[in-house]
């Protein structure tokens, strides 16, 4: 009978609900007096009742004719699901043994998320659970046929290598929008894990266990030699103990050693010696399907090719076995005497048997193991020494046995799966399709080397939608919550969190809302009275693996989450307004207690304040947060400005009220071109901004945001059109004092966007303007930009006199820059500094020059992740490869260049000169149609684009150094650094 109970203030929980009812009890006892009808249906009840406290379910409700039952809560059960099962089929058999004419009973099952509390009433305190799955469990029960028993898919899944199941089809459940699945319940399956995993369709690739199986073959060479001994592994739920075993058990069998498998379940503990009588019954090759009688002669037949002789203990071991021979009569005994001819049956066997060929006992699960298995299976460790049986047992942590000190003893700990097994498994289960690369991070990072976690993660992705397609071709329609636990998993770690004490759960789950790692200081200032005992009880929650000490903050302890659905389960246990009041706590002290909360932490103060429910302070550290990470991290600044817009978009702002979301929606423009974002993409946020700085009059917004949509413009379409707009917006903006600063920042974008457009000349102009007023801008225009206006336009100065063929003047510059220090010298310019010295190595035949930068180019965009960066490495890398001559390598890189380019909308405003490199390589590599054909798309794409230096680039391929077309566009372009190139064609 269930003891513990649940919170009264209640937590979210998942579990199975049970119920049952007698059909037509309403016409049974529609003429008895309410005693008689009692007498009539309590028998019935009773029954009802008994069977769910035998598998340890709690009854929460009798109706009348009928019952509710839980399983999962108040006591903790990660395998939920079968108890329910197990206790449904028990009621239907129970109801048999009653007298002829008792009426049928109709149950339905279904598992999912509850609120789980004791809830008062006139009488007493009662627990009780709500929720849709509730409502779900009472209808399949209404839909089960008379006899029978209904259940969900969900319940299916946390039973599904336990029951035997008939659809029913699909019906629809009143109160559901869609139809749902239901399956009729039709026995237990039992049997060893080798069944299991034999029969299992699309069993996963068994990865990165080589060392550990090399242990067992190392036992059963010992074993083979007539040292008999034991071998136990031990880990956690989903480390893949029960596949290492059935490996090891496959092999044994392909070597014509024999296994005999036994499994300890938690649903089956009332059934003493349960998991030592499948593997004694395995050794006579005693099926289920046999009836007693075969039993016994089984059995007979066995003793006698060994030369046994068992005499009066013969009768014992049949009725050990449940296939006793109703004539002769087993002579009740003392229970003491009773197990001691046990034992001594049970080792005179084993040394009987074990000395004749190998074979191997393997015995599952010793952590759930009854008191009668346990004392039979030191009996069979005590016999082991002089057999030839190895015997393998596996185990949950914190289980330990008296015989497991013997010299014959050897255990190995199983670890999680390194990161190269684990991403292995996880990519055979996906599949090839490149859109599931990126889930191989996630499952990384959420199954922690797992096994079953990362084979639940893809079948929740399946399940929930987030995949198409079928186990190892799978493609991903979009991206999966990040947060996703797979109910199977839930039910395993739920249990372990629902086994703590109501102390220990409480910091648990304070600590879940701080996040995955979280100081102890904050911890005990946020746990009230709890604090007291706050290291006992970390000391307890560590020792049972669901956190350990992380490292120092300071002198004093940093704590992580040991796994990070550990945390999830524990927050999701959490009622929405304590969580809500947690975060708000969290928020606040951490205001007080981070070194930096308006800068480097502050999108974390953001997530807590948005889930305390406070929008407008999230958005206000969200743009804290997209502000330090401008000049760091233009990919998380990007998302920390969305994540602020977002968040003040449903916010109802008026007049002056509307700066930040201006701000945001400008900040996402700016940094439209380094992130691959469209012109076309960025156009609702600019136009967005525009209107609401036209609208306050904000000259300054008006001016920056339309620059860095002419930005955005270049990147994706015309660099004619950028010089435009940019020269558009310089005009409206006067020389006076307060508009120093912003005329600074104009003229550096303006003599971007003539350099792009290819009017050096009027570029050099403009940056000559630009250096003499950079001293002028303003720190939160620098801001705005998200990078140094002074680097960026001594950078810009660099290229520009390096194309027009100046490139003493262009050395010192970019030489400057490589020297400085990266806190001076973003990863930007930098690279663009490398590109520089690239194109003049390029021009003047300096190959070993080239070769350095454009590794260097490389290096710095592969680290820094960034798709702009990314396409301007590899297109410096392809460059290089092709002047040295490595035209098939140059081919390959160039062409992966401008693939990843347009499909990361990353880095167009260079696509004309990567398809121009492209053409070079293959004019040198002697395939001049196909140079032409190429050199022809360049020039399209650069007068699209009015880009002319590339178009002059592209002239050059096509009608060499007298081209007349080419000789104009150098002169107009004043791109020089073009004469110096060698036409391959002489």
């Amino acid at each position: 009978m269930p003891t513990s109970t649940a919170p009264p203030a209640g937590e979210l929980k998942q579990i199975t609900i049970l119920f049952a009812d007698v059909f037509g009890s309403t016409e049974l006892i529609e003429a008895l007096d309410p005693e008689e009808a009692d007498r009539r249906l309590s028998p019935i009840i009773d029954a009802m009742k008994e069977a769910v406290h035998r598998f340890e379910g709690t009854v929460v409700k009798v109706q009348g004719d009928g019952i509710m039952a839980l399983f999962g809560t108040p006591n903790p059960q990660e395998d939920h699901a079968v108890r329910a099962c197990c206790a449904a089929l028990a009621m239907q058999a129970a109801l048999k043994a009653l007298p002829p004419g008792t009426p049928s009973v109709r149950v339905g099952l279904h598992s999912g998320e509850v609120l789980a509390r004791v809830v008062a009433n006139d009488f007493a305190n009662e627990l009780d659970a709500t929720g849709l799955a509730v409502h779900i469990a009472n209808r399949l029960q209404n839909l089960a046929p008379p006899g029978s028993v209904a259940l969900s898919a969900s319940t299916l899944r946390g039973a599904r290598q336990f029951v035997s199941v008939e659809s029913l089809g699909t019906q629809q459940i009143r109160g559901l929008s869609a139809p749902t699945e239901i399956f009729l319940l039709t026995g237990l399956r039992r049997g060893p894990n080798s069944q299991r995993f034999s029969g299992e369709a699309g069993r996963s690739a068994f990865v990165g266990r080589d060392a550990e199986l090399l242990l067992l073959e190392r036992g059963l060479e010992r074993a083979s030699e007539g040292d008999g001994c034991a071998v136990g592994l031990v880990a956690d739920a989903g480390i893949g103990k029960s596949r290492l075993c059935f490996e090891f058990a496959e092999r044994c069998r392909s070597r014509g050693v024999r296994v005999l498998e036994g499994r300890a379940l938690a649903h089956s503990r009332a059934t003493p010696f349960e998991a030592v009588i499948d593997v004694v019954k395995a050794y006579f090759e005693i099926t289920s399907d046999d009836t007693p009688e075969r039993g016994r002669s089984k059995i007979d037949s066995v003793l006698k090719s060994i030369g046994a002789d068992f005499g009066t203990d013969l009768a014992l071991l049949f009725d050990f076995l449940g296939v006793g021979d109703p004539a002769v009569t087993v002579p009740r005994s003392d229970p003491a005497a009773r197990r001691e001819r046990l034992n001594g049956l049970f080792r005179r066997l084993v040394r009987t048997a074990g000395t004749r060929s190998p074979a191997v006992i393997l015995v599952e699960d010793l952590h759930l193991l009854d008191s009668g298995s346990e004392s039979l299976l030191e009996v069979l460790s005590d016999a082991l020494p002089g057999t030839r049986i190895l015997l393998v047992v596996n185990f949950r942590p914190g289980y330990a046995a008296n015989w497991m000190h013997s010299d014959h003893y050897d255990q190995f700990s199983l670890a999680p799966l390194r990161r190269a097994a684990a991403d292995s498994l996880a990519a055979r289960l996906l599949g090839g399709d490149e859109s599931t690369v990126p889930l191989l991070a996630l499952i990384a990072d959420r199954a922690c080397g797992n096994p079953l976690f990362i084979e639940e993660l893809v079948r929740k992705f399946e399940e929930s939608g987030h995949l198409a397609g079928e186990q190892g071709a799978y493609r991903l329609l979009r991206p999966p919550d990040m947060r996703l636990v797979p109910d199977t998993v839930q039910a395993i770690i739920g249990a372990r969190i629902d086994g703590r004490t109501e102390a220990e759960k409480s910091i648990l789950q304070t600590a879940a809302v701080i996040g995955r790692e979280f100081a102890l200081p904050v911890l005990a200032r946020l746990v009230g009275s709890l604090a007291a005992q706050l290291g006992n009880m970390m000391h307890r929650l560590a020792g049972a693996g669901l956190v350990y000490e992380s490292g120092t903050a300071g002198s004093e302890g940093l704590f992580a989450f040991r796994h990070p659905m550990v945390q999830d389960v524990a927050y999701r246990s959490i009622l929405s307004e304590k969580r809500r009041n947690l975060h708000a706590a969290v928020a606040t002290e951490l205001e007080k207690t981070l070194p930096d909360p308006n800068g480097a932490q502050a999108s974390f103060l953001a997530y807590h304040w948005e889930e305390a429910g406070n929008p407008l302070q999230a958005a206000s550290y969200s743009m804290k947060a997209g502000t330090w990470h401008g000049t760091r991290d233009p990919a998380q600044a990007l998302q920390a400005w969305k994540h602020a817009r977002r968040l003040l978009v449903g916010l109802s702002l008026q007049g002056p009220q509307r700066y930040p979301l201006l701000m945001a929606s400008g900040q996402i423009v700016n940094l439209a071109w380094r992130e691959g974002l469209t012109a076309a993409d960025v156009e609702p946020y600019y136009a967005e901004a525009l209107a609401i700085a036209r609208e306050l009059g904000d000259m300054r917004a008006v001016t920056l945001v339309t620059a860095a949509y002419g930005r955005a413009l270049a990147a994706s379409g015309s660099a004619e059109d950028y010089v435009t707009t940019v020269a558009g917006v310089l005009a409206m903006v006067d020389d006076s004092r307060p508009h120093a600063s912003l005329k600074a920042v104009l003229t550096a974008i303006l003599c971007h966007a003539l350099r792009m457009a290819g009017d050096l000349p009027r570029a050099l102009d403009a940056n000559d303007r630009a250096l003499m007023r950079v001293t002028d801008i303003d720190e939160i225009d620098e801001q705005t930009l998200g990078f140094s206006v002074a680097v960026w336009v001594r950078g810009m100065r660099a290229q520009i006199l390096a194309m027009m063929g100046r490139f003493e003047e262009a050395r010192p510059l970019v030489d400057a820059l490589i020297a400085a220090d990266e806190a001076t010298v973003d990863v930007l310019h930098r690279l663009q500094a490398h590109a520089v010295q690239c194109d003049i190595a390029w021009a003047t035949g300096d190959l070993e020059c080239l070769r350095a930068h454009s590794d260097q180019a490389l290096q710095l965009a592969e680290r820094s992740g960034n798709p702009y960066l990314l396409v301007y490495g590899k297109g410096y890398a392809g460059l290089a490869q092709a002047m040295h001559g490595a035209h098939s390598d140059a081919t390959t890189t160039l062409s992966e260049a401008l693939a990843y380019a347009r499909r990361r909308n990353a880095g167009l405003e260079n696509e004309a000169r990567l398809l121009a490199d492209l053409a070079h390589v293959q004019l040198r590599a002697g395939l001049t149609d196909r140079a032409r054909g190429t050199a022809e798309e360049a020039a399209a794409v650069a007068r699209r684009r009015g880009a002319k230096v590339w178009l002059a680039y592209s002239e050059w391929l096509m009608g060499g150094p007298g081209s007349p077309s080419f000789n104009l566009l150098v002169e107009s372009t004043g791109a020089e650094l073009l004469r110096h190139l060698t036409h391959p064609g002489g």
